[in-house]
């Protein structure tokens, strides 16, 4: 009696202890799963948020300068456009021999086509004839609006928003003046801009971009782009 009596407690001993080292193995596994998963940076969720952009194909944009001088040229523009091949249909507020005017354009293959002031038809010319802005530079998915989100420097997240019924999360951080200037044709090459993207949680669209810096040395400016109509069909064509 004695000999069954030991040999059913060793039993019960061995199985409390499989139990135990199986519940340790478990709760390892646990920790070490949770240690191993991080929380999206701000710098993945501008990845995101480019990846969003780029696979809309088309978009509506409007930009728009604030705190801007006498000497600025593009006070405004509104527009949609498409991504492949980069193209902008819409309007531009612009000072024009001095007089600020609606100019309406379209921007397609390194050309526009802007019915200026008092004009009954379509002009065609060049932004380097104009000495302006690629206004399809904008749509573009290589060196365009959507690159500034993957060359951003030392982005942070934000506080969050309401923008009507959406939620937008804030991230800033810095670009290049180079990016800057090649994509708004003014600023100073030498020196970063300031950039704060609204972003919509729900889907990671991409909504507001604001750039702050020296579009206008030595004072800084803004320029504020929203963004919005993903993917809804837009069609270019030269007038």
């Amino acid at each position: 009696m004695r000999t069954d009596s030991r040999a059913g407690i060793a039993a019960v001993v061995a199985v409390g202890v499989a139990l135990a080292l199986t519940a340790c193995s478990d709760d390892g596994e646990d920790t070490d799963d949770a240690a191993t998963t991080t929380a999206p940076t701000a710098a993945d969720r501008l990845e995101q948020a480019h990846t969003t952009l780029t696979d809309a194909g088309s978009v509506h944009m409007v930009l728009e300068g604030i705190n801007l001088p006498e000497s600025a040229v593009i006070l405004t523009a509104e527009g949609s456009g498409t991504m492949e091949p980069p193209a902008f249909d819409g309007t531009i507020t612009a000072k024009v021999g001095g007089v600020q005017a609606d100019v309406p354009t379209i921007a397609m293959d390194e050309k526009l086509y802007v019915k200026l002031p008092f004009s009954p038809v379509f002009i065609e010319t060049t932004p380097e004839e104009l000495n302006v802005p690629d206004p399809a530079r904008l749509f573009a998915m290589e060196d365009g609006l959507a690159d500034l989100l993957t060359m951003t420097e030392s982005a942070e997240f934000g506080e969050q928003s309401r923008a009507g019924e959406e939620i937008l999360l804030q991230i800033t951080g810095t670009v290049p003046g180079d990016a800057v200037v090649d994509l708004l044709h003014v600023g100073d090459r030498e020196q970063d801009f300031d950039i704060a993207y609204g972003l919509v949680e729900e889907n990671w669209e991409v909504r507001t971009v604001r750039i702050t810096g020296p579009f206008y040395p030595p004072d800084d400016a803004t320029y504020e782009v929203t963004i919005d109509q993903y993917g809804e069909p837009v069609t270019v064509t030269a007038p």
